[in-house]
């Protein structure tokens, strides 16, 4: 096998220039087809859920301007505030990659993310910390756009422990309420 030499791309995640990486061409499209960012002009474009993962998982190396390596918990403390992580976005991310889910990042007040094992069972996963209050309402909102977009609407629900349980919604009715569905 041909040994490969690596390249230097420069990483920005959510448009914030975070430094370096050397990869080589078979790694770099390992990442891509994974389903994660995009490069553009030696840059790799990531959102933070993404490199943070990359990172964590050691899948790429991030160096700064001087060439020194940088740990991840280096580069989440330096870039923790900048990029405004939330943990339980970071642990829901983290549990869908491992089960082989692509996840895209959503801006959206109502829902945090899309994921999908193929484009045909796509589904929008809204997270929910463990003791909060919710109203039937906003799960009933969700569940209607959901279904609308054709993707199944699941809540992730993130335990004081960092463990992340999954459910699956379904449309109430007054049918399936009584048992008559």
């Amino acid at each position: 096998m041909q040994n490969q030499k690596n390249k230097r791309y420069f990483l920005i995640a959510d448009n914030v220039e975070l430094g370096y990486c050397e990869l080589n061409e078979e790694v770099l499209s390992k990442v891509i087809k994974s389903g994660y960012g995009k490069v553009i002009n030696k840059k790799i474009l990531l959102n933070k859920y993404e490199l943070f993962y990359l990172l964590q998982d050691n899948q790429l190396q991030l160096f700064d301007e001087k060439g020194s390596l940088i740990n991840h918990e280096g580069y989440f403390q330096k870039y923790r505030s900048v990029l405004n992580f939330s943990l339980e976005k970071l642990l829901v991310y983290r549990e869908l990659r491992q089960n082989g889910y692509f996840v895209e990042d959503l801006q959206s007040s109502l829902f945090d993310f899309v994921a999908n094992l193929n484009p045909s069972n796509a589904c929008y996963i809204k997270i929910l910390p463990e003791g909060g209050r919710y109203k039937i309402t906003d799960l009933k909102d969700f569940v209607k756009i959901s279904i609308k977009h054709r993707k199944e609407p699941i809540i992730a629900i993130v335990e004081r422990n960092g463990e992340v349980i999954f459910y699956k919604l379904f449309q109430l009715s007054e049918d399936n309420i009584e048992g008559n569905n």
